[in-house]
């Protein structure tokens, strides 16, 4: 769990259809999944007990940014997903920004091009399915999502995909990088 503006938050990924076995902390104003949900959200079942239980979590603010499992992301139909999610009260961040009563949260996906002149300035946290280049990373992180981190300097940077680096922490100048992979 994490303290940012005065609010706790707490934040996970990589639970690959597991997410019933998280403990998630009851004071928690503010939770955020940073994607592999599931380990395959083309066959359904699966994704729809993860919006239910997720939608079902106390915390007035839940964030969602899809990652590499969440497949109908990639294959043109993440706005049915989306839509569906916006419905139980569940907000997904690719490449945007949400204030969340004063808590600025952002999220890049890793693949798009962002101007300077678009990198918020009083970004809190950034939250990345991907880690960042060099960083926790098992040589598989994003040079964009680098260069956004260093440009932005977000008192956070929350990211998973990268089961080795589990729960492990970082600090790139003003910005703690955390891994909050569930599995390891």
């Amino acid at each position: 769990m994490i303290l940012a503006n005065r609010k706790y938050i707490f934040a996970f990924s990589d639970t690959h259809g597991h997410h019933r076995d998280l403990q998630v902390p009851e004071e928690a104003e503010i939770i955020i999944c940073a994607g592999d949900a599931v380990e395959d959200d083309l066959k359904g079942g699966e994704y729809d007990d993860f919006i239910e239980w997720f939608s079902a979590l106390p915390a007035k603010w839940k964030i969602f940014v899809p990652g590499n499992h969440e497949l109908s992301f990639e294959v043109g139909k993440g706005d049915e997903k989306e839509k569906m999610m916006a419905e139980k009260g569940i907000t997904v961040l690719q490449d945007a920004v949400e204030d969340c009563d004063g808590v600025v949260i952002g999220s890049i996906s890793g693949n798009s091009i962002i101007a300077d002149e678009d990198i918020p300035k009083d970004l809190d946290i950034l939250v990345t399915h991907m880690p960042p280049y060099g960083i926790l990373d098992e040589e598989m992180g994003s040079l964009e999502i680098l260069n956004f981190v260093l440009k932005s300097k977000p008192q956070y940077h929350l990211f998973g995909h990268i089961h080795a680096t589990a729960g492990q922490e970082f600090q790139l100048g003003q910005t703690i990088c955390r891994n909050i992979s569930v599995t390891k």
